[in-house]
């Protein structure tokens, strides 16, 4: 009996534990439409999209500004470059990237607004996208 209840115990552990994620209060996860509206009130912030070239070529919020999450070393230098008194809107394909940008910028100093669902959901809520780079040069500033 003292075992089982050592089994359960350690099972609640493992569970709770891979069920949360580490919450920083300099992140906000919202919405796609949430995320819009903010982003359209904020005209002293930064869109940035954390997908590959290849993602974002295909389709990405107008205005947004690359900067790869999966190519560490050019994420963390274009990071430097970014205004810390300005609001960072980011998003990717589903959620799982911009959450880690956004906790890895939250970390540095950042304040940051996490599109939850990524680009899927927002074109799920049939929002616009744009192709190509011709809205951004693809730099962070």
């Amino acid at each position: 009996m003292k075992i089982l209840k050592i089994i359960s115990l350690i099972a609640l552990i493992v569970m709770t534990a891979c069920g949360t994620k580490a919450s920083n209060p300099n992140v906000e996860v919202v919405s796609p439409d949430v995320f819009q509206e903010k982003l359209l009130q904020d005209s002293d912030s930064y869109l940035l999209d954390v997908r590959t070239l290849d993602e974002y070529q295909a389709g990405h919020l107008e205005g947004a500004h690359l900067l790869d999450w999966l190519n560490q070393k050019d994420f963390k230098e274009g990071a430097k470059k970014l205004d810390k008194t300005k609001t960072v809107y980011v998003y990717c394909r589903s959620g799982r990237r911009s959450n880690e940008a956004a906790n890895y910028l939250a970390n540095e100093g950042y304040k940051v607004v996490d599109m939850k669902g990524g680009i899927l959901a927002w074109t799920d809520d049939k929002m616009p996208v744009v192709t190509g780079t011709e809205s951004s040069d693809s730099k962070a500033e």
